[in-house]
């Protein structure tokens, strides 16, 4: 991908622009131990970057039979909204990143797994909602990350070929989910170390939004 080829960037969520994955984290451990179930703590970095269907498909194999999984993912959910109702965190260099491909006239979306619902909190709360075209969520997809499916559709929303579409994500489901739907892809890792596997299918691998920021305004 020439960078002035460029049509349109697609940011994940949690983990990329928001610092809320270890907020999760802390959310669904906790709840893991008061119900007594050491499988989905032992899971728990398999679940990033999936939907709540990905997520249910996932733990059930994992979980003891006969385990209210959908109760138990209700409660961390609303756990984790009360918590992003005090706060949402943004990561360093999000919103300088977005107004930089904003002053580009570059089309933004947003790609990712949570609900409507979560998603909307984060947006108005952080006040990042402005800059994005348009707003792709889990519940809007029948297939989550690693499948294409979300990023297909946010290309489509955004009315760009996904081969000049640039994705930016976290976790190594979203980054299979973009490469798979044929897009270049700059990975940011978060909770999950990037490998050498993974960095192989990227168009470049990042410490920061502002480090990937950088190298943008270096090659544009």
């Amino acid at each position: 991908m020439r960078i002035p080829d460029l049509q349109g960037v697609v940011f994940d969520a949690d983990g990329t622009l928001f610092d809320t994955e270890r907020l999760s984290r802390r959310v669904w451990l906790a709840a893991a131990r008061e119900w007594n179930v050491p499988a989905i703590e032992a899971h728990y970095f398999q679940i990033i970057g999936r939907n709540h269907d990905g997520i249910v498909s996932l733990l059930r194999q994992v979980c003891p039979p006969g385990f209210p999984l959908e109760e138990f993912m209700d409660t961390c959910v609303q756990r984790s909204r009360a918590a992003l109702k005090e706060c949402v965190p943004v990561k360093e260099g999000a919103r300088e990143i977005l107004e930089f491909f904003s002053q580009k006239n570059i089309p933004i979306a947003l790609a990712t797994s949570s609900g409507a619902a979560g998603t909307r909190i984060k947006l108005e709360q952080s006040g990042l909602e402005p800059y994005f075209q348009t707003v792709i969520t889990g519940n809007m997809v029948s297939r989550g990350k690693p499948d294409p499916e979300i990023y297909l559709t946010a290309c489509r929303a955004l009315n760009s070929v996904p081969a000049r579409t640039l994705a930016v994500e976290d976790s190594p489901n979203g980054v299979l989910s973009a490469q798979a739907a044929g897009m270049p892809v700059a990975m940011v890792p978060d909770l999950i170390p990037s490998t050498p596997q993974l960095e192989a299918l990227c168009w470049g691998r990042f410490d920061s939004l502002t480090q990937l920021q950088k190298h943008l305004e270096q090659v544009w």
